[in-house]
């Protein structure tokens, strides 16, 4: 899911508290409402309805996300529809009976829409297992087929029929993922793209039947085989194109032949690839900016730059010459592929609240915020009451303090980026500046600053698919990056602090999303920042799957949570002192991934406040009582301000408690 660098500007604006949500309290709660909003668009497509008329849908995202439909004549917004229960749509697909389909991402939902009414229906879950819906593709008399995860299914759903999981099953066991689906009309077969591991599956839908078909040099890989899409009758042949971003190339199958063709050498957006009305060429977008024409016919062709799309999310022919292309940020632009000039066209998106994935406090007094999953940034001011946008940055999954400077680690692939907060926010003026990247890794969590040295470490969670996270040093001085590997092997490193000399970090037996794990429970460990070695590690907490909330305590010692359980921890003896259940954590929830859950924070009291597992509690330091605070929702991250008010997220909202 990779974020593109959305359009940058600062928007303030002036916000309202909501009421608080009880008023038996021991403290006054306040909602501050959503933080971050977006245009962020999803599966998008082109169609006639049944009268022949031209429509533009897309999905785009936000709580709840929304089905916008375009009319073709006058490009007005004629249809917004909230989609109940979902978050977004990875896909749309309309089935050869004239209905369109939409693919809800979380929960796992499927819905239904008459193009051009003002009506959707909720066909629930496709099957009980599955929280997420991919791909669609469109069967034969009006069926559909979707794409799922975690289970790596395909389901058929029918109006006549209701739901039918294909392969009884995973489509290939041991894979969460059937990321990419694409339905061949002639032979009645599906082609199914699978991660975290990539495969390419062919699959009967009639008997559940399969072949794995990708090359053996690509086969099983770390990855994903991502988007497909079948372009019919290029030379008389049936091309599948299935994309494979994590190696940057798109494969071309030959469906007559049963053949792999040469390999485009870039990762395409297959989805809205089409081929030419007038000869045998394909035209695509790759990259950031670039549409190609290539002709798949010619073994040693090389694509031909024709025009810019942005990352086209769907496309139609309105002429021999023109295209009309919707691309990812959210504009619809008339391409020439003539001239390779194009005009844009006016759209009304509206911009959605979009979920918090990250809270912290800034050095700027400010309460910083990170979207999920579209990224972007924004800032409350607790004393003006304002909100400020900071846009242009991926999912940000770990925010980190040194100074003045905001440290930003973001989804994908580990990128690193700093924040001077007394200079104002420009991304073509790199502030903030891109630091670095950690190869192999995805998700970087945990974060501290080792002042004493001018120093970072960062503690990251690998790709999909794989085990072992990285521990990254950043040479304040130097603006230098350095990772170490193996640090602690098949194991993610998602807390850090920084006591009596060592670099403290806390792990999580989960790595990428995919990968089975090996390490039976989290370990605690430290690292000496001057020799760069780990001098010790040991479990904390016998069993625990991950250790987060690492802070130095009120009593020169090191508190930190895991799964459940608070640990008090000597940094000079480097033993356990003690341990305290916070919370019983149901055994459906030991099964998922954790890479965050608890935050823990000392208040001017000399009292500890925490968060987990949505709970909001407060343990006395001296007698380690414990005390639920019912807030009467789920609270998660949590940080304060310089006036002792805390601050956590739930959904869309930003969330105040001040002790009373």
């Amino acid at each position: 899911m990779k974020m593109m660098l959305r359009s940058r500007f600062i928007l303030l604006l002036l916000i309202m508290p909501f009421l608080a949500v009880s008023q038996n309290l021991p403290g006054k709660l306040v909602n501050l409402g959503p933080q971050v909003k977006e245009k962020y668009l999803e599966g998008s497509l082109f169609l006639k309805d049944e009268k022949g008329k031209d429509w533009l849908y897309t999905v785009v995202r936000g709580s709840p996300g929304y089905l916008l439909g375009y009319d073709l004549v006058n490009y007005e917004l004629k249809v917004k529809l909230p989609l109940i229960k979902m978050d977004g749509a990875w896909d749309i697909g309309m089935s050869s009976d004239g209905w369109l389909y939409i693919a809800g991402s979380a929960g796992g939902r499927l819905a239904r829409h008459w193009p051009g009414s003002q009506q959707i229906e909720d066909l629930g879950k496709p099957l009980i297992s599955e929280t997420y819906l991919f791909a669609l593709a469109s069967g034969k008399n009006g069926e559909i087929f979707g794409a799922t995860y975690p289970g790596c299914r395909i389901f058929r759903y029918h109006p006549k029929d209701g739901f039918k999981d294909i392969g009884a099953g995973a489509i290939k066991a041991g894979e969460q993922y059937v990321h990419g689906l694409a339905y061949h009309e002639k032979t009645d077969k599906l082609y199914a793209g699978i991660g975290s591991r990539s495969y390419l599956v062919e699959v009967n839908p009639r008997t559940g039947e399969r072949k794995e078909i990708l090359p053996d040099q690509y086969r099983g890989g770390s990855g994903f085989v991502y988007d497909m899409k079948i372009i019919n009758d290029v030379d008389g042949a049936d091309l599948l194109l299935a994309n494979l971003p994590d190696l940057g190339k798109t494969v071309v199958y030959n469906l007559k032949t049963e053949t792999f063709e040469e390999d485009i050498q870039r990762s395409v957006m297959v989805k809205s690839a089409l081929k030419s009305l007038t000869d045998e060429k394909v035209y695509y977008s790759a990259g950031w900016t670039d549409l190609y024409a290539l002709d798949l016919t010619k073994p040693v062709s090389k694509p031909q730059k024709v025009g810019v799309a942005k990352k086209a999310l769907a496309t139609k022919w309105l002429n021999h010459s023109e295209l009309l292309i919707l691309n990812a940020e959210a504009e619809l632009l008339r391409c020439n592929i003539k001239t390779g000039e194009s005009k844009s066209i006016p759209i009304d998106v509206p911009a959605q609240p979009i979920g918090l994935i990250a809270v912290a406090a800034g050095p700027d007094g400010q309460i910083w915020t990170g979207g999920y999953l579209t990224g972007n940034n924004a800032a409350y001011n607790p004393e003006s009451k304002t909100i400020t946008s900071y846009p242009g940055l991926h999912q940000p999954e770990g925010i980190t303090i040194q100074d003045e400077n905001i440290y930003f680690g973001t989804y994908t692939r580990a990128e690193f980026y700093v924040y001077n907060t007394t200079l104002p926010w420009s991304l073509e003026k790199g502030n903030p500046k891109k630091i670095g990247q950690i190869k192999g890794q995805d998700r970087p969590f945990g974060g501290v600053n080792v002042a004493e040295h001018r120093q970072l470490y960062f503690g990251t969670v690998p790709g999909y698919g794989l085990l072992g996270g990285a521990l990254a040093a950043y040479d304040i001085k130097e603006g230098k990056m350095t990772p170490y590997f193996n640090v602690m092997p098949n194991s993610s490193i998602v807390s850090l602090v920084y006591a009596n000399g060592s670099v403290l970090g806390g792990t999580s037996v989960w790595g990428g999303l995919g990968a089975v794990p090996i390490a039976k429970e989290a370990s605690l460990f430290g690292w000496d920042p001057v020799r760069k070695i780990k001098t010790f590690e040991l479990v904390p907490v016998p069993e625990a799957k991950a250790i987060t909330g690492l802070i130095n305590g009120p009593d020169g010692m090191v508190w930190g949570m895991a799964d459940g359980v608070c640990f008090i921890f000597d940094p000079v003896s480097n033993t356990v002192r003690t341990s305290k259940k916070v919370f019983e954590v149901p055994e459906e929830v030991k099964k998922k991934p954790v890479w965050r859950d608890a935050f823990l924070v000392l208040h001017p009291s000399g009292n500890v406040y925490g968060t987990a597992g949505g709970k909001f509690f407060k343990i006395d330091p001296s007698s380690k009582e414990v005390t639920m605070i019912p807030l009467g929702i789920a609270a998660h991250s949590l940080c304060m301000d310089q006036q002792g008010r805390f601050y956590f997220r739930n959904g869309i909202n930003l969330w105040q408690y001040e002790i009373l």
